[in-house]
């Protein structure tokens, strides 16, 4: 390999350069290669910027840098732990990137991969209100797939605003056409993606709302089976109401004996009225054994003979008649107490036949309030199903905020925060160092702090080829 060395016209430049170019064929034998495989073209030395023309000279079209090594002890271009994921996104797609590049575009893949992990979570509890409630756990494949999908074209945009060209642009940063509009996109999806995270937050009092929805079904479910209940317990009482009126109307009139006994009271009558008269004439009889006569005649014997057998026989027409009365009492009681027994038994079959059913109805209403949906469900062919989509805890969430600023607050403090760090891949390329700005304008990230540009670079290289 032949090497040409340049003294420099500083005396107090000692910096050397490197200029490294792929190995050509046939002339490994020139030289040594360097670590990874470039072959030492040149030396030179560090040149002093030349004095800018008087005429603003047109602008060179950009060139991919060659890999040039500055310092002499260390490699400016070894990989770091970050090159994988420079790798994974296609980040060194100018070629060789120093270090530094490599540091400041690593930590914005590490950003995009943060991002893309919050952005893939947030998109999926998103799909999940709409996959899953529709159709099941298999929604889940859905919901991640999406998510994913929409996750990756997110993080592929950031990709390409944080390799996009802004070097020569005299506008700042947030003032370029270009990143304007990656500004409002990046903004859009971030306002997006944050709504199923809002959501997450205020779980608890939309579940709550949508729990008290359900309950308000399952009541009005019980309400409607207790009223369905009550009335069966009605139309079972006016059965049975209906038959004892219907036993009622078929139990013949139960014909009890009379308790008048005309024979009885008419020999009594007739006996009592001789009595009467025997008495009136005893009566008589002994006023006058009582005015002066002597004795007692036979007469008021046969009078007081007589009045005792008629006190006799009154006395047993009386019983007489009395036993005939209890006696007829007796065969009316056993009547009575005959018609009362059969009219219990066809009033214990009724209620045999009905209180079964008023019991168990019954048992059921005290039972409703404690009956499993499943049962409250087939019961009152109702479906307990409230509308748990995204759009119903978006209105839900909707009525929250405008019922408290709180929840309005925090919505826009969790919006602020996605749309903040949705940014922050544009903000991390805001505070590029001038070499990596450099590198993804397509120029030499090492010598541009030297104000060595690509014509200068392209000048050095044609010198180098002359003098071989």
């Amino acid at each position: 390999m032949a090497l040409s060395s340049i003294k420099p016209r500083d005396p107090e430049s000692q910096r050397t350069l490197e200029v490294l170019h792929p190995p050509r064929a046939g002339n490994a034998d020139q030289g040594d290669l360097d670590d990874d495989g470039f072959e030492v073209a040149e030396r030179v030395a560090h040149l002093p910027a030349p004095p800018p023309p008087s005429a603003p000279a047109a602008p060179e079209p950009r060139t991919p840098h060659t890999r040039q090594q500055v310092a002499p002890y260390m490699d400016l271009y070894a990989p770091t732990w970050l090159s994988p994921l420079i790798r994974l996104l296609v980040l060194d797609e100018h070629g060789p990137m120093p270090r530094t590049v490599q540091a400041q575009a690593g930590f914005g893949v590490l950003l995009m991969s943060v991002q893309f992990c919050m952005d893939m979570l947030a998109w999926t509890l998103g799909f999940r209100w709409v996959f899953v409630n529709a159709m099941g756990w298999p929604g889940w494949f859905l919901a991640v797939l999406f998510a994913f999908l929409i996750s990756l074209v997110i993080i592929i945009f950031e990709r390409f605003v944080l390799t996009a060209d802004v070097y020569a642009s005299r506008l700042p940063l947030f003032l370029n056409p270009a990143i304007l509009m990656r500004v409002v996109v990046v903004v859009l999806f971030a306002a997006i993606t944050s709504i199923p995270v809002e959501m997450l937050v205020f779980h608890d009092v939309i579940q709550g709302r949508l729990n008290g929805e359900l309950q308000g079904v399952r009541e009005a479910a019980r309400h409607q089976l207790r009223g369905d209940i009550r009335k069966d317990i009605e139309d079972v009482a006016g059965e049975e109401g209906k038959s004892r009126t219907r036993l009622k109307e078929e139990t013949p009139h139960l014909k009890l004996e009379n308790l008048e006994v005309p024979a009885h009271d008419g020999r009594i009558a007739e006996l009592t009225t001789r009595y009467n008269a025997v008495m009136a004439e005893l009566t008589q009889e002994e006023m006058g054994w009582r005015s002066g006569r002597k004795g007692k005649g036979p007469k008021w014997h046969r009078l007081n003979d007589e009045k005792a057998s008629m006190e006799r026989d009154l006395g047993e027409a009386k019983a007489a008649r009395q036993a005939e009365i209890d006696r007829r009492t007796d065969a009316n009681r056993r009547a009575e107490e005959q018609a009362a027994k059969r009219h219990f038994d066809e009033l214990t079959k009724i209620s045999d036949r009905y209180d079964p059913r008023k019991r168990d109805l019954e048992k059921k209403l005290r039972d409703v309030d404690r009956m499993p949906d499943a049962d409250l469900k087939q019961a009152t062919k109702r479906e307990f199903a409230v509308v748990d989509g995204f759009a119903r805890r978006w209105k839900i969430m909707n009525e929250l905020e405008a019922e408290d600023a709180l929840f309005n607050l925090t919505k826009w403090a969790v919006r602020g925060l996605f749309i903040a760090f949705g940014l922050l891949v544009l903000t991390t390329k805001a505070l590029f160092n001038r070499p990596t700005r450099a590198y993804y304008a397509g120029l030499d990230p090492l010598r541009v702090n030297d104000g060595v540009d690509g014509k200068g670079q392209a000048h050095a290289a044609r010198h180098h080829s002359g003098s071989q």
